[in-house]
């Protein structure tokens, strides 16, 4: 990792206005130079001198705090950072400020994280379509929720970025933005501090420059003893899971897939072929607890700040008064059914790899997509596969096929079972993510 001054100075984390224009001509930056980016919710204006000093003397002394001593990151906006903005999004919480770090944040800060900014989200994270600029075609989506989080990092206006994954808000702006994007095991970083968009599908989430640096930064944010982590596996032995009963809306969402699983079979791992679950079960699945779990917290601020939510968020809240408990305890019930499933899929399978997106990127701005003759809501297509491992708390990791650092996996998920998720890390190294 690189002290906090000399990243300063590489990153240009001069964040003066949230339109921040990358510059970036070096590989891991965006691919058009001058571009408006969009990626900054609040902007403090530059690395803290004070903490970056600081880190800077450690390293000097030989007393550094570990890897990420003052590695200059950024946070969504919807997560709390004190003394900053938390917003998430939103008109409804224009002006608030967070009293205290989250839970992870703190990790962060006790690791010696410099924290240069907020990034920018859809409203309260629901929707994958804007507002940050897609690095490397400004006609299209830079997917979300959690878009600047991926934008920056992209371009190089932060290490990495300290996100969350409710249906695939990690994974999916990672794949079209040129990074890596891991949505942990459920439950292992504490969502405390996080405003809520769906509590029983809310995770936090890293987006970062490749697998190895996100397994540093993972490592360093584990509360206590970490989970035991597997022994060096040897490529030979690992049985990994394919879907057989794929389907793909668009030629450029397939490219690439075959590819990838032609690569980990060349290293001499064994392919298992499965069933995926039936995807519009899983939708309704979706459609349901995330709106049954949205009416739980907005539903106590709707009243008065129902002119405040942005057009779409509106909708999907006076549709949420139509779910009854009745329905919500029946998808949990089939939830639990799903998660069963991918679980034993494990007795079998040491890895699973899919695809992240089933659909072409949708341009930006973009609200419909079509799936086979059906117009179908943008968001709910995006995270037509990624939301099932939300659904299931297995850890997923996408890598994108923009970076040359991942020449071996193209815009893939992996998925592991239950708390291997530094097993999932190590396997992506192995391949080049």
């Amino acid at each position: 990792m690189v002290p906090a001054v000399d990243q300063g100075n590489r990153a240009r984390t001069c964040w003066s206005c949230g339109d921040y224009r990358d510059n970036s001509d070096t590989d891991g930056g965006a691919d058009v130079p001058g571009r408006i980016v969009r990626a900054a919710a609040e902007t403090p204006g530059e690395v803290s001198p004070v903490e970056s000093t600081a880190a800077e003397l450690r390293y000097r002394r030989g007393e550094s705090l570990g890897p990420l001593d003052g590695v200059v990151i950024s946070v969504k906006d919807i997560i709390a950072v004190e003394g900053m903005q938390w917003e998430a999004g939103s008109e409804v919480l224009r002006g608030n400020l967070a009293a205290a770090d989250a839970a992870a944040v703190a990790a962060l800060r006790r690791s010696g994280c410099v924290i240069v900014g907020k990034t920018s989200l859809d409203e309260f994270a629901l929707t994958t379509t804007g507002p940050a600029v897609n690095p490397h075609d400004d006609r299209l989506t830079a997917g979300g929720s959690s878009c600047g989080s991926a934008v920056a990092v992209r371009s190089s206006m932060s290490f990495f970025d300290l996100a969350t994954d409710t249906g695939g808000s990690t994974r999916i702006p990672a794949y079209r933005c040129g990074v890596t994007g891991l949505k942990p095991t459920r439950s292992l970083l504490s969502t405390d501090g996080v405003v809520p968009l769906a509590h029983s599908l809310d995770h936090l989430g890293l987006i970062t420059r490749s697998a190895r640096d996100c397994a540093i930064a993972f490592d360093s944010m584990l509360p206590g003893t970490p989970p035991e982590r597997r022994t060096a596996f040897e490529p030979r032995n690992l049985r990994v899971g394919v879907p057989s009963n794929l389907h793909f809306y668009g030629p450029d969402a397939e490219s690439g897939y075959h590819e990838s699983i032609a690569t980990l079979i060349s290293a001499g791992m064994s392919r298992v072929e499965f069933d995926l679950p039936d995807l519009d079960i899983l939708a309704d699945i979706h459609k349901t607890i995330l709106l049954a779990e949205m009416r739980e917290f907005h539903g106590r601020r709707f009243g008065r700040s129902e002119h405040r939510y942005g057009p779409g968020l509106e909708e999907f809240l006076w549709n949420a008064q139509e779910i009854t408990n009745a329905q919500y305890l029946e998808a949990q019930r089939r939830r639990d059914e799903m998660t069963a499933a991918i679980s034993e899929l494990f007795t079998s399978c040491d890895l699973l790899l899919l695809p992240t997106l089933l659909v072409d990127t949708p341009l930006a701005g973009q609200s419909v997509i079509d799936l086979g003759g059906a117009p179908t809501f943008a968001t709910t297509a995006m995270v037509r596969l990624t939301s099932l491992f939300d659904h299931t708390g297995h850890p997923a990791l996408t890598v994108s096929p923009h970076s040359s650092a991942h020449k071996n996996l193209a815009g893939v998920q992996l998925v592991a079972a239950h708390y291997d998720d530094m097993f999932l890390l190590d396997v992506a190294q192995f391949c080049g993510a």
